[in-house]
């Protein structure tokens, strides 16, 4: 006959074998319902006892609300209202049901237990997370910035009086937008309704004290042009201004399109004769690619390290065969770096006929630099004739002058201080020739045959790069 002892500890372990197996009995019975754990809320609203159907449509619900209420946004002393939607943000509340639906049917048995068995728990309490759409947000946020950013001033230099001055650098503000979108995302969690957006200097890259060591001038090429064109001397003019006065550190890079921009009418720019593919048209822009040629010839010059360079399809008459450098924005550019130990700076000057870039640095930066051509071997061009029905009978009209062909080999050889030299190939280039094209008017034998022949105006270029 078992004690008293003896009895009670097996009527205890028989109570806990028993609630034991009724919480097992539960655990298991709960994983196989449809239903959401007790006690279980997301962002505060409870979900706990509902089927899953039941919580999506609920926060669903709730997440639409959210999104909907009227939030402001201020910068500076500027404010813009709107939904929290209209900016971006949206409210995963699929991912939390999921979450919530989790609770008591995940991790070991014991953690499941405890989930089904106790009411609190901090594994209960879900927070819906806040998702900002980057692209959607930083499109708003580009109307704040539009507002509120004051861009840096670069120092920059000019000449006056035969003197080189240096303008001073200034500082900006911007709108931080990465930043923007996270103090966003905190605010809809916490549901402020008034979000600070992060306004921050806008800090120059290039102050006045870069151009301290700038003394000398290191290079300077020009090229010709005629003002009687007027649409691509306002053009080159434009680019020309635009290039003028910016100061590169050791190390920095130089783009011409970086530099002039998009060519657009809405820009300043005007209509000039582009090429496209070896063919004169009409387009935005011409006159562009003389002046990134004529600084090339000045950076080659001024001994600096070129990273970009393509030469035209065909040749140009502002500077010789494999001297030129074309562009067309944003498919070729030019682009060199600034390869002396000192800073340097680039200064335009475009007077009557004459386009001059000249570069400026320090005196210690100065080289003797001599560029030349070998092994040019040309080949003819010949005419293609078309009949063009707005003239008239034996009347005859220069479309496009052509241009014969060229292969080309560029050298440069710099002289060092104590007599030797170095000497590099530059580039080669190949120039396909191009027909001179000549319009015709039509003889009375041959009027059906020109009525069906495109007039001068209307001979396409074939489709490739504009370039300028």
């Amino acid at each position: 006959m078992r004690s008293w002892p003896g009895r009670i500890v097996a009527i205890l372990a028989a109570v806990l074998i028993g609630c034991l197996l009724g919480v097992l009995s539960a655990t298991i019975s709960f994983g196989r319902g449809d239903r959401i754990c007790k006690g279980v809320s997301v962002s505060g609203v409870s979900v706990g006892g509902l089927t899953k159907a039941q919580a999506s449509s609920l926060l669903r619900a709730w997440a639409r609300e959210k999104l909907s209420r009227t939030i402001a946004l201020t910068a500076l002393d500027k404010r813009w209202t709107g939904t929290p939607a209209a900016f971006g943000a949206r409210i995963d509340w699929r991912g939390a049901v999921d979450n919530a639906f989790a609770v008591g049917r995940s991790g070991n048995i014991f953690q499941k237990a405890a989930c089904v068995v106790f009411a609190g728990g901090g594994s209960k309490a879900i927070e819906a997370r806040t998702l900002i759409d980057p692209s959607q947000a930083k499109r708003a946020f580009a109307k704040v910035g539009r507002a509120v950013n004051r861009p840096h001033k670069d120092a920059r230099m000019r000449v006056d009086n035969n003197h080189l001055v240096v303008s001073q650098d200034e500082c900006g503000i911007k709108l931080n937008e990465d930043r923007a979108v996270g103090a966003m995302a905190r605010a809809l969690q916490t549901g402020d309704s008034i979000i600070t957006l992060p306004v921050e200097t806008d800090a120059p890259d290039v102050i006045a004290g870069d151009a301290s060591g700038i003394d000398t001038l290191l290079a300077r090429f020009t090229t010709t042009f005629n003002p009687g064109k007027v649409g691509r001397t306002h053009n080159l003019t434009l680019a020309a201004r635009s290039l003028s006065g910016v100061i590169l550190k050791p190390g920095d890079e130089f783009s011409v399109n970086r530099t002039v921009g998009q060519r657009l009418v809405e820009r300043g720019f005007r209509t000039a004769q582009i090429f496209v593919k070896g063919k004169l048209e009409d387009g935005i822009g011409g006159g562009v690619c003389q002046v990134s040629s004529t600084l090339y010839n000045s950076v080659l010059l001024a001994a600096l390290k070129v990273k970009e360079r393509h030469p035209h399809s065909r040749t140009v008459p502002y500077v010789r065969p494999g001297r030129d450098a074309t562009v067309a924005y944003p498919a070729r550019d030019f682009r060199f770096e600034n390869s002396n130990p000192s800073a340097i700076c680039v200064i335009t000057r475009v007077g009557g006929t004459r386009l001059t870039v000249e570069i400026y640095g320090s005196a210690q930066d100065k080289k003797s630099i001599q560029v030349y051509t070998s092994g040019a071997k040309r080949t003819g061009a010949g005419q293609t004739t078309v009949v063009d029905s707005s003239l008239k009978p034996g009347q005859k009209k220069t479309v496009d002058k052509g241009a014969s062909g060229v292969s080309v080999t560029v050298f440069r050889k710099i002289l060092n201080t104590d007599g030797s030299a170095t000497t590099e190939i530059v580039s080669r280039d190949r120039y396909v020739a191009q027909n001179a094209v000549v319009a015709v008017g039509p003889t009375a034998r041959k009027t059906s045959e020109a009525a069906l022949t495109p007039s001068s105006n209307q001979i396409p270029g074939v489709n490739g790069p504009r370039i300028e």
